[in-house]
């Protein structure tokens, strides 16, 4: 695995690979922001399988701005795992080579309903992320539904900018009670009984709309005095359009319920997708 950290380094290693053979081959791009998991290994995997050259990007904080020139041990973890998955090429810029003075988005970010836009992807993070796709150029990215609210916002933007990447997101990598897969469940107790409720609220709430409940707002309300007798505080929870995700409506035929819940001082965030 090949490992690069300026653009510079990043062309060099990506235009040998890209041209490998002496044919044009098909690259695809996972992001992350590190601390990898079984989650990110399922979107590098699926990656594989619809392109010859995986680039991994892990996004760093701007708070690790002042250590561009020390690996902690929790990157050291990353490249380990990115290694174990055969990405073909880990990308780490730099903190001030993915910092932007100007942002974009506020219009993208509008076809969210005004109450969900505070949970989806920020603007800094979306300029962050064009930064990326321009300087790799991907024919193809990949995302786990898990993050689905940035995945259709980067999917709008890459739309509206006319940029030549596809997009594709592949179901939620979940631990064996159906808690989702994710870097901030790592101190939790995954046998935690009530973990899982979160989730069985979003499967009931389908399983109410397959059955003919037509009231959203009620259907709603309902699933957040449940979520809060078992002791969750809802901080959102939305029945939305999958095609337009504005608030479901009569004619809505594919759905996507988002939520995120508070347990003990810890937000978790699902979502679920189906059809009619």
């Amino acid at each position: 695995m090949l490992i690069a950290h300026t653009p510079g380094k990043l062309h060099t290693e990506l235009d040998a690979l890209r041209t490998r053979g002496g044919t044009q081959r098909c690259v695809s791009l996972v992001t992350t922001k590190g601390h990898l998991h079984d989650g990110h290994g399922a979107v590098i995997n699926a990656a594989k399988t619809v392109s010859d050259v995986v680039v991994l990007a892990i996004i760093p904080g701007l708070e690790d701005g002042e250590n561009d020139k020390i690996i902690s041990a929790g990157e050291f973890q990353d490249i380990g795992f990115a290694e174990r998955h055969k990405a073909d090429l880990l990308y780490v810029p730099h903190a001030s080579r993915t910092a932007s003075a100007g942002c974009i988005g506020v219009r993208v970010a509008e076809f969210l309903p005004e109450k969900l836009r505070p949970h989806g992807i920020s603007p800094e993070a979306l300029t962050t992320h064009l930064r990326i796709i321009n300087t790799i150029q991907p024919d193809i990215m990949v995302w786990g539904a898990r993050k689905y609210l940035e995945y259709r916002s980067v999917r709008r933007m890459i739309s509206d900018l006319d940029i030549r990447t596809q997009l594709q997101c592949i179901p939620t990598v979940r631990h064996a009670n159906g808690l989702a897969v994710s870097s901030q469940h790592t101190t939790l107790d995954t046998d935690d009984k009530r973990l899982p409720i979160l989730y069985e609220s979003l499967k009931n709430i389908a399983h109410a709309l397959r059955a003919g409940a037509s009231n959203f707002e009620k259907v709603e309300n309902t699933a957040r005095v449940a979520l809060k007798g078992a002791g969750f505080q809802t901080d959102y929870l939305s029945i939305l359009d999958d095609e337009s995700l504005q608030p479901a409506g009569a004619m809505t035929t594919a759905f996507r319920i988002v939520a995120g819940a508070t347990l003990d001082s810890l937000t978790i965030h699902d979502n679920l997708g189906f059809k009619l």
